[in-house]
């Protein structure tokens, strides 16, 4: 009996995996994940650089104009009527060191 409660197992998990790997193949041959386009340079600096378990960081600092390395500059709303950007790009690593205090 217990042969064939581990032929039971081991034939679900089969299964299972096997169901994974058709619905990764299936998003990808549709193009509903896109992959992330990541920003091999560094900003001159940056004092929001928010990290995440990927290994991949993103700055959100507001400034008056973005970084020349910034490949993806976002219009921010602005309370002073001013026109402000973050540069939304994903960076490899840290964003930058931190910006000088003015």
């Amino acid at each position: 009996m217990k042969s064939s409660t581990l032929l039971v197992i081991l034939s679900l998990q089969a299964v299972l995996v096997m169901g994974i790997f058709a619905a990764v193949a299936k998003e990808n041959a549709v193009g509903e994940i896109k992959a992330i386009d990541i920003n091999p340079g560094q900003l001159k600096c940056c004092t929001n650089c928010n990290f995440s378990f990927s290994g991949l960081y993103t700055c959100d600092d507001v400034v008056k104009k973005c970084d020349p390395v910034c490949k993806m500059c976002v219009a921010v709303q602005s309370y002073t009527g001013c026109k402000q950007f973050r540069c939304a790009d994903t960076f490899l690593g840290m964003c930058g060191p931190p910006c000088p205090k003015n």
